[in-house]
């Protein structure tokens, strides 16, 4: 359906009346309408509108009162807005988000457990720094999957715009340089990579100082040291069913395809002729220590 509001107005036009004379016109345009808005518990100043000054109606979005009436944003106005932002971000960067997730998952599946950590503490570090935001930091108070709640504190922030809501009835088709469009952008896209990373780092060593936990490669060093790879009933397995057995253990998915080759390579390396990496793969860089551990228990019954 043909946007009944887009580019509705001249700026040159507009901008050269006076305020008064401006309101009348977004009366008669109907992107006003009388009656009062639900107050919404957002400043001009916390959307921040942060494009520079111009001769836009800096008042649009709140209510006015104009020869003793009081008028609010026509809700279809808004409406029109908010779902054409929406279905930008939908057919644009929801693909460019899902190509991310992609690459991402192939760089996992040739990297070792190293990788994981490093990206993972990258996005946390984006992650809180785009808490200082007030829009991300609202976003951040709701369940990542309740998408209803995103788009009903994206749509109080968008009512609130001048200069985006000012853009759209300009006729200027820049709807990706929108503040509700690049902030969700950016919580969705390292809300999807943290969720992805967290999955390969379930019982990831995150205290390297504590000998007691054990990540996925000490783990895997400890069940050779305990001759898990001769076992009868373990020897004669392929190398994936090895792999699935010891992510069964670890109480991780045994079906995902990458933990499957994270847990092979990590074991292939202790072999002595193995020429894979041992900083990608470091189960035999612990083989030491995990001997310690066992002799430490052994000495001790």
């Amino acid at each position: 359906m043909k946007p009944k509001f887009f580019n509705i107005l001249d700026v040159r036009t507009f901008s050269d009346k006076s305020e008064s004379e401006q309101k009348t016109i977004l009366i008669e345009s109907n992107i006003y309408k009388k009656g009062k808005s639900i107050n919404f518990d957002i400043s001009i100043e916390e959307s921040e509108i942060w494009r520079g000054s111009s001769n836009y109606p800096k008042y649009l979005g709140q209510d006015f009162e104009l020869n003793g009436v009081n008028y609010k944003l026509n809700d279809d106005f808004l409406d029109e807005v908010f779902n054409e932002c929406i279905n930008y971000f939908k057919s644009h960067h929801t693909a460019l988000i899902e190509n991310n997730i992609e690459t991402l998952k192939l760089q996992v599946e040739l990297s070792g457990d190293n990788f994981i950590k490093e990206q993972r503490q990258k996005e946390i570090k984006n992650y809180n720094s785009n808490l200082s935001k007030n829009l991300f930091k609202k976003l951040h108070k709701l369940h990542f999957e309740n998408e209803q709640e995103h788009f009903d504190i994206l749509k109080s922030y968008l009512g609130v715009n001048w200069f985006d809501l000012s853009d759209y009835i300009f006729g200027l088709n820049n709807i990706s340089n929108y503040h509700i469009i690049s902030i969700y952008y950016s919580y969705v896209r390292v809300n999807r990579i943290l969720i992805l990373l967290n999955s390969y780092f379930t019982n990831y060593e995150t205290d390297e100082k504590d000998d007691k936990k054990f990540s996925r490669p000490k783990f895997i060093a400890m069940l050779n040291e305990l001759g898990f790879f001769k076992w009868n009933s373990i020897k004669d397995l392929s190398n994936d069913q090895k792999a699935k057995i010891i992510l069964a253990l670890l109480q991780q998915d045994y079906n995902n395809k990458s933990a499957i080759h994270n847990v092979v390579k990590n074991f292939q390396t202790l072999n002595p002729q193995s020429e894979l990496n041992p900083k990608k793969y470091t189960a035999s860089t612990h083989l030491e220590e995990v001997k310690k551990i066992l002799n430490n228990i052994s000495n001790k019954l």
